[in-house]
């Protein structure tokens, strides 16, 4: 028995064509060859069009011919790769359902997770796909969810090392202060939240009617607070835990602060990179 012109090396299946007139499909494979993904690509579209199924499509493709990803996903839509059930299970459907969409059908969440169920196995025969084709998925990659600044899923530092830079870079201020700039804090413990103005704006710039210049951050344990160079900043901790502000300082440059969050540890970069 021969394989679906889809499961070819490098052949990314993304549906089938449609006839523009009538907006019935035809029989045609749409297959999009992995080789035209060398550069750049953007998907645009209006809402709903399909932008994210699109995307969902071309990475899983991707993940079965063993092609890596790294997803960069602020608004949580890709996360669902992670929702794969080869035997289409309604109990598999159950935990990730909406109940409160399961209610206004007037239905149980077992009731909804089984019609659920039912259209993903229905839907995928009608584009010739079963279960053992979301399994292949499973075995062709390893599907990871990356959480900086939480726990929700592996925990990601995004920190980097306070080892001294190479003489070359100590000796050259540009390039140490583009180091430095590059160097963050995490709040380690603690809640609270952060004011952050341009210096232009002055030291009060509530009263000189600047407010809406001021950045206000909302930080917990995990939260990074980069207050950028020129600009004035102020940490309340309103948790019970203590934080911890980091000064870096290093002449010519600027002092750098880094709020890692009522505990001060002041150093300079000079005894941290000596």
């Amino acid at each position: 028995m021969s394989l679906p012109a889809y499961e070819k090396l490098g052949s990314f299946y993304l549906g089938r064509e449609v006839d523009a007139a009538t907006g019935a499909d035809k029989p045609d494979l749409l297959l999009y060859d992995s080789r035209d993904l060398t550069t750049h690509a953007v998907c645009v579209g209006m809402t709903g069009s399909g932008k994210t199924g699109l995307c969902l499509s071309i990475l899983e493709e991707a993940a079965i011919d063993g092609v890596p990803a790294i997803a960069i996903d602020p608004k949580g839509d890709i996360g669902n790769l992670l929702l794969t059930f080869p035997e289409l299970r309604a109990h598999d459907f159950a935990p990730w359902v909406d109940t409160g969409e399961a209610a206004r059908k007037g239905m149980t969440t077992d009731q909804y997770a089984a019609a659920t169920a039912e259209t993903w196995r229905k839907g995928l025969s009608d584009w010739d796909q079963d279960g053992e084709r979301i399994r292949r998925l499973q075995s062709s990659a390893d599907f990871t969810i990356y959480t900086p600044g939480s726990t929700s899923g592996r925990p990601l530092s995004i920190l980097r090392s306070f080892a001294a830079p190479a003489p070359e870079l100590r000796a050259d201020p540009a390039s140490l202060r583009e180091r430095i700039g590059a160097t963050v804090a995490g709040l380690l413990d603690g809640s609270g939240f952060s004011l952050m103005w341009p210096n232009e704006h002055g030291t009060m710039p509530f009263k000189n009617g600047k407010q809406s210049q001021v950045r206000l951050t909302e930080w917990k344990e995990g939260t990074l607070v980069i207050p950028p160079l020129q600009w004035f900043h102020q940490h309340f901790n309103n948790g019970k835990v203590p934080a911890t502000s980091v000064h870096v300082y290093s002449p010519p440059l600027e002092s750098m602060n880094f709020y890692v969050g009522g505990v001060v540890d002041s150093t300079s970069v000079r005894a941290l990179w000596s």
